[in-house]
């Protein structure tokens, strides 16, 4: 069964937790030290996106979930992983549905907008559910409850 959209809003809201607060204390920090520069901002911002990255994709690859997709009961799986429980999609995909996700969102404005339709995706794609950094991983986001 795929997916539900309000799941995979959870598994994001868990992720997303995940790395505030690190980045709360880091950002506070670092004003801290620097006496407010503002330049630390955009150092601490590409950190965040890059270690948001190795952390999705490497989960992803590996395991099929991150915490978060752990917690709302999801599973990113290929064709060829589906029928492994417990098995990632591999590296070539979990590292491209990360990147699609994250990256655009490092151009101001503009990039946003595109990450804002990228997590809206999935309601474009009726049938299989899958968002546009899925289309391009290859990948679709499975329930891993069992429905009685």
């Amino acid at each position: 069964m795929l997916g539900t959209m309000g799941s995979r809003f959870l598994a994001r809201l868990v992720d997303g937790f995940l790395f505030t607060i690190p980045l709360a204390l880091l950002v506070f920090v670092s004003l801290e030290m620097t006496n407010g520069e503002v330049w630390i901002l955009f150092v601490v911002f590409a950190v965040q996106l890059v270690a948001m990255w190795i952390y999705e994709s490497m989960m992803i690859a590996s395991r099929g979930a991150t915490v978060g997709k752990s917690v709302a009961g999801l599973r990113v799986v290929t064709e060829q992983s589906a029928g492994s429980p417990g098995a990632g999609v591999g590296n070539a995909s979990g590292y491209t549905r990360s990147a699609m996700m994250l990256f655009p969102g490092a151009v101001p404005v503009l990039g946003q907008f595109v990450t804002f339709l990228m997590v809206l995706s999935p309601f474009f794609d009726e049938q299989a559910k899958q968002g546009w950094h899925d289309k391009a991983a290859k990948t679709y986001v499975i329930s891993t409850k069992v429905m009685y």
